[in-house]
């Protein structure tokens, strides 16, 4: 091996534990915001074929979301429940099951974290963003719709995942949303099966 190709070899060497490196520190910024599942359950309601789901989730803002947030920006959380069909040939089979939608802005005039519930209209005030986070994020027995029959024999599972999103996002903003995660936060989904 000559001087040239090992000068090239430890720059190459160099290069790549940067990388490394850069990677790892990247990984530990995101890791301080998100959208993860604190708790999740499903159970059984009144009657067999009603089903009750109780969740939290922890949410981290971006720094983007947090001062959109107290300068105007409504921010809108969606919670998905579908049906989903374990396919071993091809992609899995999804169903849309029920959805929960809530918005959250600032009221500057007050100086209150606003939560509105948009299917049920319910509406909550609170004096700080943990805890209008908190009552945003927090389904107690929440009935979800009766599955259909075919839910119960075809190994079926409910499928639940959570999207928070300012509600508009104009244009130039709507194709950066598509390429950086400082826009938006969407949690891993759980899977509960369907015995």
């Amino acid at each position: 091996m000559n001087v040239t190709s090992t000068t090239r070899f430890s720059g190459f060497y160099r290069l790549l534990t940067g990388l490394m490196l850069a990677l790892l520190l990247g990984q530990a910024v995101a890791a301080d915001t998100g959208l993860r599942f604190r708790e999740f359950s499903i159970h059984a309601g009144n009657s067999p074929q009603s089903l009750l789901s109780s969740l939290k989730l922890d949410y981290q803002l971006t720094p983007y979301l947090r001062e959109g947030l107290l300068n105007g920006m409504t921010l809108e959380n969606e919670i998905n429940f579908e049906l989903e069909w374990h396919n071993t040939w091809w992609w899995n089979t999804r169903k849309r099951l029920y959805s929960v939608k809530a918005e959250l802005k600032y009221h500057t005039l007050s100086k209150q974290y606003q939560v509105f519930r948009t299917g049920t209209k319910e509406s909550w005030s609170y004096p700080n963003l943990v805890s209008a986070l908190n009552r945003m994020g927090t389904l107690v027995d929440e009935p979800l719709p009766n599955l259909p029959p075919a839910a119960y024999n075809n190994d079926a599972s409910i499928f639940v995942s959570a999207k928070l999103t300012p509600k508009t996002l104009y244009l130039p903003l709507k194709i950066q949303a598509l390429f950086s995660d400082r826009y938006s936060l969407e949690a891993e989904g759980v899977m509960w099966p369907i015995p």
